[in-house]
């Protein structure tokens, strides 16, 4: 849930020219026609006409920027940089990163940083925006800090406030959440200093994003009011579309099915207005996980299929990972296990990727640089204004801060080496343990299906053929004859049961809780006390070998309560929430005392060694009014 504003970046690119109103926009029309300008005042009018349609209409940012560029190469490539700077916005927004890049360096190379620093600001920030934000994560945050540097060097609080913008979304993207919000707090800040409504409302939008993640709703709404407050007097169509978005997660929140689908359509509509196929890409995954929400998964499908037409391979990462969550879910709900699986796989292969330890290490040094080059800039400004007497002093206190910052890095470093070794030592010995445990059960069920073939296709055929010879004898009517006959349809059925209870065929062939349901039937049905089987909560998906051990699992307690408990009810019960799984299998016989009872028997070491092999927990109470095993499972990391 964390990659929710990357499209944000581009309008705040935009300095005095991104937020211009209908009146501005009529009056540089008006000048454009006047056939007496200079070309030079044209190519200016034509950039002001291309900030200001920037935000919201492509057709509009290419008619202008290439008239722009028309005349600028009529005029000895007058404002050439400027030129680099607009095409290179343009190519952006319609997915050409290849020549977005090249045309942002050009700009850079144009651009006289010394003489202005807001304008070589400005196209670092561009630039930072289309570097791939896994491949050229470095280099991306690199950039935005050097923007950040420039635009706090001539103190323009907007400015500053759209740097620490782009880079909470950056932190926001590789999940440095506590980074983001630090940043995104500083750029409300500069945003209603400067008085800036839409950048304010991008960065309001933000917030109400982590405090929905937080569960803070108070919060959400307060931040949630003042936004939509900003999208009514502005009109934007981007503040608008973002504010909807997060107005319908926070309906969701609440279980509000009906507002929170009313304002992802609304939000679709600004998408659709705005014409940019990243913000309906991003609707139509939220709009789908709405529906998953809400129980309507033929309409969750129908929106992450729109979600996959208007994809582009800029913006892969926790939109996409959001989306396949859900959309493997909503198959799953229908019953499609194949395609489920599919988009599962896909889900943890970009999850996997966004959380790599080197996307984490390269952020951590982009950071600590920056923070370092800030401490270096406050202490030289001192150093201005101290005396030359302390000078010596001071070169010393700041070669031991030197060196004791050096060596804090050294030791963390250290430090968290050893930890890495650690828990590669304790992640191979769990490996070797569950490779033991697995090849030590799938033994046991090789040989509990040898064993079923041969009660099945043996003992159960020679009774047959016993029955069949004693059968012929029953027109002597000799009751010791028709006992003996009862009797061996009586063994017949018990092998078949033993049979099927070794392998049962509904666990091969269905699902557990297919299986468990049918064991449970058959146990209540040969048996005096009742045996009953309850699923609650959400669908569970497992794969086999999970199934089979918690199948044995139920079927060894069961039997132990039949047995030993003296009672006339067990209730098994499995239940699925929130990535939980918890199976409890419980009787109203007589219990027992753990401390007088052995507990290490084959039975309950089976039990015990498949929880350990199923990453699980065990606890049960025992006493007179029954016994209550629970087993407890996290199916998030299955």
């Amino acid at each position: 849930m964390k990659k929710l504003l990357s499209v944000c970046i581009i309008l705040l690119l935009f300095s005095g020219f991104g937020f211009g109103q209908t009146k501005e926009i009529d009056s540089l029309k008006v000048i454009l026609k006047t056939t007496e300008i200079h070309d030079t005042v044209r190519i200016k009018t034509n950039f002001a006409l291309a900030g200001r349609f920037g935000g919201f209409s492509l057709d509009s940012l290419k008619k202008y920027t290439f008239e722009a560029e028309k005349l600028s190469k009529l005029n000895d490539n007058y404002l050439l940089d400027a030129v680099c700077y607009y095409l290179a916005l343009y190519y952006d927004n319609t997915g050409d990163l290849k020549k977005a890049k090249e045309y942002y360096q050009k700009a850079l190379t144009l651009t006289d940083s010394i003489k202005d620093a807001k304008k070589f600001a400005k196209i670092l920030s561009g630039y930072a925006t289309v570097l791939n934000e896994t491949t050229e994560l470095e280099e991306k945050i690199s950039y935005n800090l050097r923007a950040l540097k420039f635009r706090e060097s001539i103190d323009d609080k907007f400015d500053i406030g759209k740097s620490q913008f782009n880079l909470a979304v950056i932190y926001s993207n590789t999940g440095f959440d506590s980074l983001s919000v630090k940043y995104l707090r500083q750029a409300l800040n500069n945003g209603e200093v400067s008085g800036e409504k839409v950048f304010t409302g991008y960065v309001l939008n933000s917030l109400i994003m982590y405090a929905l993640k937080d569960g803070d709703l108070e919060l959400a709404e307060e931040y949630l009011f003042k936004s939509e407050q900003i999208c009514e007097e502005t009109g934007s169509n981007m503040v608008c579309y973002n504010t909807y978005i997060r107005k319908g997660e926070y309906h969701d929140k609440l279980k509000e099915f009906y507002k929170a689908e009313q304002a992802f359509l609304e939000s679709l509509k600004y998408a659709v207005q705005r014409g940019i196929q990243a913000d309906i890409m991003f609707v139509y995954a939220y709009l789908g996980k709405h529906y998953v929400l809400a129980r309507e998964p033929q309409k969750a499908i129908k929106s992450f299929k729109k979600f996959e037409e208007q994809k582009t391979n800029t913006l892969e990462g926790k939109i996409s990972e959001l989306a396949y969550d859900n959309w493997s879910k909503a198959e799953r709900m229908i019953g499609n296990y194949d395609k489920s699986d599919e988009y599962f796989t896909r889900y943890k292969d970009i999850r996997d990727s966004l959380d790599s330890d080197k996307n984490k290490v390269m952020l951590f040094n982009a950071e600590t640089k920056y923070q370092s080059e800030k401490k270096d800039k406050e202490i030289a400004e001192q150093k201005l204004a101290l005396t030359e007497s302390k000078s010596k002093t001071r070169t010393m206190t700041l070669l031991i801060v030197s060196l004791l910052f050096g060596s804090i890095l050294l030791w963390f470093s250290f430090n968290q080496r050893q930890k890495r070794m650690q828990q590669q030592l304790v992640s191979i010995e769990r490996e070797q343990e569950v490779k033991t445990l697995e090849s030590l059960m799938e033994g046991e069920e090789k040989e509990r299906l040898r064993i079923a073939k041969e009660l099945h296709d043996g003992v159960n055929g020679d009774l047959s053929a016993i029955k069949f010879k004693l059968s012929s004898l029953l027109e002597m009517n000799n009751t010791v004859i028709k006992e003996a006959v009862t009797m061996i349809d009586n063994s017949c059925e018990q092998v078949r049961a033993i049979s099927h209870n070794l392998v049962p065929p509904s666990l091969k062939d269905f699902n557990l809780l297919e299986a468990v349901e049918e064991y449970c039937q058959s146990m209540d049905s040969i048996h005096k006390a009742e045996v009953s089987f309850q699923h609650v909560g959400e669908q569970i998906n497992l794969d086999k070998k999970q199934e089979a051990n918690l199948f044995r699992i139920i079927q060894e307690l069961v039997t132990n309560s039949i047995k030993h408990a003296q009672g006339n009810e067990i209730n098994v019960q499995l239940s699925h929430l929130k990535n939980t799984l918890q199976l409890t299998v419980e009787d109203n016989g007589k219990g027992f005392d753990p401390k007088t009872v052995k507990s290490d028997g084959i039975g309950m070491q089976n039990v015990q060694s498949r929880v350990d092999y199923l990453n699980a927990t065990i606890d049960f109470v025992s006493n007179e009014k029954g016994t209550s095993y629970t087993i407890t499972m996290d199916t998030k990391t299955k």
